[in-house]
């Protein structure tokens, strides 16, 4: 093949323009070649004698072969390619010498960034508090104005009222002005003794039916983590409190946010937003949510209204919540020695009794509520458990271990009520109570203590009838209690893991490790749900 055009002679390896081959094999330059053509009238120029038609689709078009320029005159050497390295290098070192001053910058900017969030996280939990404050003054000026009665030109003499028809505007009225003093308002009352009428009959069909699903013996010694769920977030690792309501479960996280998890579904069902860290919740079926923290701020989530409904200021520190059988009461522990009774009414939280003792250096350190919810107990940190009687309005008695036994008068129907003291050889609060739990045969009631003993209670005979780890050889401390449904079994855990034993039995059926000390038991069905005081995770353990 020629290197010259075969139309002007022109050398094509020289030329910048584009150079084609006809299907007769001649080598021109193309444009040159489409002139020609157009001349021709379409004929190819190099088959004159046959009068060939040519169109530009049947052009082939060469490629020219990439050239390479020549390596630079400044490289060709070793010493000037030492000297290239050491260029790059230095413009490589400058130019991470500026990256590193940018990284500083942006981090001192972070750092203010991060001072001022801080700041205005503070401005907002003030004025948040400010508000809380100025919502429980409302409500003390409602409830006042609401109890004085109505001047007579502000009702037309027409207007009738059915005395059985409930209304919202009379039951505001019936609510005290000041929370009543070891005492409950009477229609208050009246619910939880009707509640407590529906649920005593059920008790026995209840932990027969329990008891026909609750697992064996060897069941609970082969259980292990079959599941872990993350709720949390993992900037702020730990979980305070883990409460259950049926197939839901409720958790308090260091993240400030509340979770509703269900079991069988395995999702994520409610999440709230509590704003500061709760230490204590409590769920009450598929209705109600309620979470507060160590400075006494509680509030109520609705599960159906998936919001907040109301929310109080109990003004003291919180040991313990919990949510009456009723669904519209709340009934709180705090440190200080008292026992608030809360109704929920109105899209909020109206205070209306308090219970406390006589002796103003009582502590509280923890508490329960009766499976009936006439009976609540709160443990002290001089390991006494006070037990109130809500519809008699007292503490009923005291035991003490190690002398003559206590037992309590005959108040009215009542006569399980006692108060127990559990105190006799420890000293300076060594063996404070740190939890409490009552089975749900009504009768059965353990207790863990600081020392890390675990000690059960019969309300019958007024005594213990059992006391487990007290040398620590099963596990180092005791935070949380957990009776399963039928109530024959116990968990309790701490530091070490999770140990369940028979009741009656009292030896240990079931030992569960865990990396990060329990904070929190509950049992889901068949299934020990636990979670740690370093752990975002909630582990099910259960059989494999």
């Amino acid at each position: 093949m020629s290197l010259t055009c075969e139309i002007s002679g022109e050398s094509l390896t020289s030329t910048k323009e584009e150079v084609v081959v006809t299907p007769s094999g001649h080598t021109c330059i193309k444009r040159l070649l489409l002139a020609k053509l157009v001349e021709n009238g379409g004929m190819d120029p190099f088959e004159t004698m046959r009068e060939r038609p040519l169109s530009e689709d049947q052009l082939i078009t060469l490629q020219k072969a990439s050239s390479h320029a020549p390596p630079r005159v400044q490289a060709t050497s070793l010493p000037n390619l030492l000297q290239q390295m050491q260029s790059e290098y230095d413009a490589l070192v400058l130019e991470l010498f500026d990256t590193r001053k940018a990284l500083e910058d942006t981090r001192k900017e972070l750092s203010q960034a991060l001072y001022q969030n801080d700041a205005a996280v503070r401005v907002v939990a003030r004025l948040s508090m400010e508000r809380d404050a100025a919502r429980q003054e409302l409500e003390k000026w409602n409830a006042s104005v609401g109890a004085a009665p109505p001047a007579a030109t502000e009702e037309p003499a027409s207007t009738t009222t059915d005395p059985d028809e409930p209304s919202k505007k009379r039951r505001r009225t019936e609510i005290p002005t000041e929370p009543l003093k070891n005492s409950i308002p009477e229609e208050d009352l009246q619910a939880m003794v009707d509640t407590w009428g529906k649920l005593q009959p059920q008790r026995k069909p209840t932990l027969k039916t329990a008891a026909a699903s609750a697992p064996t013996p060897e069941d609970l010694a082969s259980y292990d983590v079959i599941d872990k769920q993350t709720f949390h977030k993992t900037t702020c690792k730990g979980l305070n409190s883990i409460a259950s309501s049926g197939d839901l479960i409720v958790t308090a996280g260091r993240d400030k946010q509340v979770m509703v998890y269900s079991i069988s579904e395995k999702v994520i069902k409610h999440f709230f937003q509590f704003g500061t860290i709760p230490t204590c919740v409590d769920i009450y079926d598929s209705s109600m949510v309620i979470a507060c923290n160590a400075g006494g701020r509680v509030v109520a989530y609705s599960l159906q209204e998936d919001s907040a409904i109301g929310e109080f200021q109990a003004g003291d520190p919180v040991v313990d919540i919990r949510i009456h059988p009723t669904s519209k009461h709340i009934c709180i522990a705090t440190k200080t020695g008292k026992i608030l009774v809360c109704l929920v009414e109105e899209k909020s939280i109206v205070h209306i009794a308090e219970f406390s003792s006589d002796d103003d250096t009582v502590e509280y350190t923890c508490g329960a509520l009766h499976p009936d919810g006439l009976i609540y107990a709160a443990g002290t940190k001089s390991g006494q458990v006070h037990m109130w009687d809500f519809k008699n309005k007292v503490l009923a008695s005291t035991l003490e271990v190690g002398a003559s036994n206590r037992r309590s008068e005959n108040v009215g129907d009542f006569r399980l009520l006692i108060v127990f003291l559990f105190s006799p050889c420890l000293q300076d609060g060594d063996d404070a109570i740190v939890a409490i739990a009552f089975s749900n045969n009504g009768y059965h009631l353990a207790t863990a203590h600081k020392s890390a003993a675990v000690r059960f209670w019969d309300l019958r005979k007024q005594k213990t009838i059992a006391t487990l780890n007290p040398d620590k050889s099963l596990l180092a401390s005791v935070t949380s209690l957990a009776y399963d449904a039928s109530g024959k079994y116990l968990a309790y855990g701490g530091k070490d893991g999770v140990q369940v034993t028979t009741v009656k039995d009292w030896g240990s059926t079931a030992s569960l490790d865990s990396k990060s000390p329990v904070s929190g038991l509950v049992w889901g069905g068949t299934l020990i749900i636990s979670c740690g005081e370093k752990e975002r995770d909630v582990s099910f353990h259960g059989k494999a």
